[in-house]
């Protein structure tokens, strides 16, 4: 017996094919079970062999072909290829030729074939059933394109189970059981019923048979419930609980056989030790499968009896395996990692209940006393934990897949303890907020759970002795703290910073986040609190005492700020203890640094700032022997709270911010990895930001090092070009005018980051557009010629419906007013209307405005630099490009709606009544600019309309009606004057005939309108000035303000240009008027001739105006 128990487990079933697993890490490898996904080979030429009686594949390689027609033969000659060849190119055209099968009938079922072949080689069968749980996510739903048929989904559903349960190899097995799950998820219950069903009775089949057979049926069921455990689809989770009872009753045999088998094999010798290892295994599984089950596959698992069972049991077993991992265990050590295994799962248990059921903890039986031993755990773990070795994270998540943490058993479980506690006070403090229905009952519960917790666990000598215990033993700073620093510095200062997620795998942080949450909710634990760390920051204390007791004085500093004069302590300790010369001194210089950031903004005045500001300058100094990197990175990482505080003061910063940013520079240099680089760059940048104009001595010296950093970048480290990016836009904005000389260096990396044939551009692309605008915005006339060329970068953009396009709708408009004659230049001038002619018709009401006064600033531009010609060539593009046709069709189309009603009323082309308003915004700066223009584009539009010999007569016909029916409905009083100037214009044409069916035919139109826009232009006026009184004109435009960007200016002085802005419409519409009725032989001609149609209201209330009539 006694030799058998020092063997080591053997291994198992779910161990084996770990041969040809290969030792390097692969890219690629698949992110849930860390193997390698569909390699990429050529097609070869298969023949077959016999070996012992089987048939075994084997082929020589071929060169690339066309596509084969799917075979059994064939596929197998691609997956031996692709799992076999060492040839790129080969392994290249076999993944080519495997994804070319895709979508052909019983491919899959064909592959699944393959994979249940224990003939074949494992990598072959690896690849195929990998090639499998990857179609399932693209072809197995019934809507996706090529979808499988449900022919073949039938037949691989009835071979799903074998691939797992008589599967003797664990990658296989597992990769099997995740294609289940999968498909699972999808046909459950409405494609696949008795889903379920069929797993229950396999495993229940399994129970006393075959070890490795259950071993395969548990990993199954394990993954199918992980899977529907995660929906949210209630109609899947409703599935789930329907079966959970079944599931726990099985289960729950299971688990408890098989425990109690190694237990009796452990404790009395009886049984066999394989069986004994299978029997831990299978436990094992159960268990997580059940700690999934009870926590979600129940709303109220407290009033359920099995649940209330099996949580009783919990407790019982974690005593008694508790005791089986200690130094005088009963079961020996190479078997005491499975026991663990087991504890992690319960402890995983009761904290998962505690967070997904609220309610229910409290409830369920010695949920409280069970708490209480949890912290007498972490109580008697915290006398070791100066000694302890610590948890380290071993796997990075950057693959996709869960990080493994390494550590002492007792580490981990006093962690669980932590957490569990946190746990306990969310529910108290912090309950769920959910939109979901809750009964009064259900509320009730919720009541009564934060109330237990509150009166029965909460207690305050319970507070007292955590709070004692975590600043005085859990806050100490360790030696395997200390190695795991100097073993790599950059990585442990990433995990270590307040931001991280360190608590969630690491006993002093997540001590660190309990000791907030309970000062939070208990503000008298603070006096204590700040009785020990007054008593611990003596002078002659040794350094680790002062560093746990600076933790928790910055843990309590919103609790304790109006007792605790932190001004003096800062002037009369911290000053001194940051310039200690001891060999542990590095541990107190970081503490510091953290310690002043979550200070600054509770408690420190003014005059204790600049003191603030030298001790970071001093942290941050390389040639101090203690300011190891831990300590500068830290406190470069720390100084962003620092400027970040709403009362940062650049003043009093600036005579610290030369050598600040010369050893963040410095800094940059030294370290290696990229998120302790974009740390230091996001500090600058808060530094840049906030200190403004202020800023401007340290320019060069910043924008020195971006294109080195820029250059220095990985192509594929797209993070680091953004924060170059960000901080380039920050000191753009802080130095405004200043920031012009720059323009040079900006310009090329701005050119890269948004050439759209750069792989990084997508990544880039909205920091890219931010400083391309900010940039624009401190910009003067004339524009840096290479800075203009980038405009055709920007019209691409404009099209689309989203923020960066909004942004690169105010970039061209900028262009316009920045370089108009550039913009208005052949090069130009057509793509530029072309883009914002596409951006009329996006869903964003902003964006469509904002073209649309693009385009009229390029008209009112023309007509500014060309004059006539000038119009006439913009809107001759603006025909070319289909715009002009695109806008008289809609609002034809529009009219032509207006004019039938019924059943057989005409359908409208979509046009949104604010598209319809920029339509009429732009004819009417066309019209405004010159009416004789706009007549002959109405010219070319005289097929469109009742047909009639006079072209411009047929057009105006409907438009006109149009126009005049909807400007009631034009809210902008800005855009009325518009249009009330404009049509006012047509009566300077000096063709009478034509002035006939223009205006005087529509005499009352224009009499309403003129009535309606003046009336409401002189809204506000006194009764002296009320007809003459036009709001919209402002006069001077002399006016700035501090914060005017040049680009502000432009903009002011191109809206006092407008018309609208500079010419009162009484006036315009006066001189115009009466030189019509000279010209229509008179007031008695003109009142006799037209002014007769006009109604008598209309008049009345026109002659209320104008008294020529």
């Amino acid at each position: 017996m006694q030799a058998r128990a020092n063997r080591k487990p053997a291994p198992k079933w779910h161990e084996a094919g770990r041969a040809y697993t290969s030792d390097t890490t692969d890219p690629n490898l698949d992110r849930r079970t860390g193997t390698s996904p569909v390699p990429r080979v050529t097609r070869s030429s298969c023949y077959i062999t016999q070996r012992g009686g089987a048939a075994k594949m084997s082929f020589a390689i071929e060169v690339p072909g066309e596509a084969t027609p799917l075979s059994l033969f064939e596929l197998g000659k691609a997956l031996e290829a692709g799992a076999l060849s060492t040839d790129h190119a080969q392994r290249q055209s076999a993944s080519q030729q495997l994804q070319a099968w895709e979508t052909q009938p019983e491919y899959f079922s064909t592959l699944q074939t393959v994979f249940l072949d224990k003939s074949l080689r494992i990598e072959i069968r690896l690849l195929a059933i990998i090639c499998i749980k990857n179609g399932i996510d693209k072809y197995w739903r019934h809507t996706a394109k090529h979808a499988i048929k449900p022919p073949e989904k039938q037949l691989m559903r009835s071979r799903l189970l074998q691939g797992s349960v008589d599967e003797p190899d664990r990658t296989l097995a597992l990769h099997n059981a995740l294609a289940v799950a999968k498909i699972v998820r999808i046909d459950y219950p409405d494609h696949w019923p008795d889903a379920m069903q069929i797993i229950i009775n396999v495993t229940r089949s399994a129970q006393n048979g075959n070890p490795a057979h259950l071993g395969g049926a548990l990993l199954v069921l394990l993954r199918v419930v992980k899977e529907l455990s995660t929906a949210r689809i209630r109609r899947i989770q409703t599935s789930l609980q329907a079966v959970t009872p079944e599931l726990v009753q099985l289960l729950g045999q299971i688990y408890t056989e098989k425990t109690a088998y190694w237990q009796e094999f452990f404790m009395k010798g009886r049984g066999d030790e394989d069986d004994a290892d299978y029997a831990m295994q299978n436990s094992l599984t159960a268990l997580k499968i059940l700690r999934r089950l009870v926590t979600f596959g129940y709303d109220n698992p407290h009033t359920d009896n099995m649940v209330q069972g099996f949580w009783s049991l919990s407790q019982n077993q974690f005593d008694q395996f508790l005791n089986g991992v200690s130094h005088d265990s009963w079961i020996p050590a190479p078997f005491q990692d499975l026991v663990g295994k087991h504890l992690i799962q319960f402890t995983k248990l009761h904290i998962d209940m505690c967070e997904q059921h609220p309610h229910s903890f409290p409830a369920l039986p010695n949920s409280i006393p069970l708490v209480n031993a949890y912290w007498n755990l972490v109580k008697e773990f915290s006398d070791v934990f100066e000694k302890s070795g610590g948890i380290k994270e071993t796997a990075s998540r950057i693959d996709g897949g869960n990080p493994k943490h390494e550590g002492p058993l007792s580490e981990k479980l006093a962690l669980k303890g932590l957490l569990l506690l946190r746990s306990c006070v969310a529910i108290a403090y912090r309950p769920v907020q959910t939109f979901k229905y809750r009964s009064p009952e259900t509320k009730e519960l919720e009541k009564a759970a934060q109330e237990t917790i509150k009166t029965q666990l909460l207690t305050s000598n319970l507070l007292l002795d955590i709070v004692q215990v975590i600043i005085s033993k859990l806050f100490i700073f360790r030696k395997s703290d200390l190695d795991a620093w100097e073993e790599d510095p950059e990585e442990w200062e990433s995990q270590e910073r307040s931001e991280g997620q360190a608590y969630e795998w690491a006993v002093r942080p997540c001590a660190e986040r309990l000791l907030i949450d309970l000062l939070t909710h208990y503000k008298e634990l603070g006096q204590p609190l700040l009785t020990y760390c007054e008593l611990a920051t003596k002078v002659d204390m040794d350094i680790v005492t002062k560093e746990a007791a600076y933790t928790a004085l910055g843990c309590a500093a919103a609790i304790v700020r109006d007792t605790f004069d932190f001004d003096r302590f800062l002037n009369n300790t911290l000053v001194k203890d940051a310039q200690i010369d001891d060999p542990m001194a590095k541990l107190l210089r970081r503490r510091i640094a953290i310690l002043l950031s979550q200070w600054i903004s509770v408690k420190v005045g003014d005059s204790s700032r600049p003191t603030v500001y030298e001790i970071y300058r001093h942290l941050m100094n390389p040639n101090d022997k203690h300011n190891d990197e831990v300590v500068r990175i830290t406190a470069a990482r720390q100084l962003k709270y620092i400027a970040d505080e709403f009362e940062f003061n650049s003043e009093a910063f600036l005579p610290y911010a030369g050598d600040m940013f010369t050893l963040l520079i410095k800094l940059l240099d030294e370290v290696s990895s990229d998120e302790v680089k974009l740390a230091i760059l996001n500090t600058m940048r808060s530094i840049i930001e906030r200190m403004e104009s202020s800023i401007s001595p340290f320019g060069d010296m910043i924008m020195g090092m971006l294109p080195k950093l820029w250059e220095s970048a990985a192509s594929e480290e797209y993070m680091i070009k953004q924060s170059a990016l960000a901080i380039m836009a920050a000191l753009v904005m802080s130095m405004r005018g200043d920031s012009r000389r720059y323009q040079d260096a900006i310009v090329p990396l701005l050119r890269e980051a948004m050439n759209p044939d750069s792989p990084l551009h997508l990544h880039l692309i909205e920091d890219s557009v931010y400083l391309w605008k900010s940039v624009l915005e401190q910009s003067s006339r004339p524009l840096h010629p290479e800075l203009t060329q980038m405009v055709q970068l920007a019209l691409p953009l404009v099209e689309y419906d989203t923020e960066v396009s909004a942004q690169c709708q105010h970039v061209v408009r900028y262009y316009i007013l920045l370089a108009p004659q550039e913009m208005l230049s052949d090069n130009f001038r057509r793509p530029t209307l072309a883009a914002l002619a596409k951006a009329l018709d996006l869903s964003s009401r902003e964006q469509m405005e904002n073209a649309t006064k693009s385009i009229e600033l390029i008209i009112a531009a023309g007509e500014a630099l060309g004059g006539v010609q000038g119009v006439s060539v913009i809107v001759q593009d603006m025909l070319e490009i289909g715009l002009l046709k695109s806008i008289m069709e809609g609002l034809h189309s529009l009219w032509e709606a207006s004019q039938s009603t019924g059943p057989n009323k005409k359908t409208t082309r979509l046009i949104t009544n604010t598209q319809e308003l920029d339509y009429y915004a732009l004819l009417a700066r066309i019209c405004l600019a010159d009416p004789g223009v706009f007549v002959q584009m109405l010219a070319g539009f005289g097929t469109v309309g009742l047909g009639t010999n006079d072209p411009v007569k047929t057009v105006w016909s409907w438009l006109g009606t149009q126009w005049f029916a909807k400007f009631d409905a034009i809210a902008d009083v800005e855009r009325q004057k518009l249009s009330l100037l404009a049509m006012t214009r047509l009566l300077e044409l000096p063709d009478m005939n034509m002035q006939e069916y223009l205006t005087l035919a529509r005499l009352q139109d224009f009499l309403s309108m003129w009535t309606s826009v003046l009336t409401r232009l002189a809204d506000g006026s006194t009764e002296d000035d009320v007809n003459r009184r036009d709001c919209l004109v402002w006069g001077d435009n002399s006016a700035s303000f501090d914060y005017d960007t040049p680009i502000d200016v432009y903009e002011r002085e191109a809206v006092h240009q407008d018309l609208i802005h500079k010419v009162p419409a009484y006036e315009f519409v006066q001189v115009r008027l009466h030189d019509l009725v000279r010209r229509a032989g008179g007031e008695q001609a003109f009142e006799a001739n037209w002014a007769v149609n006009v109604d008598k209201e209309v008049l009345e209330g026109f002659q209320s105006l104008f008294t020529i009539l």
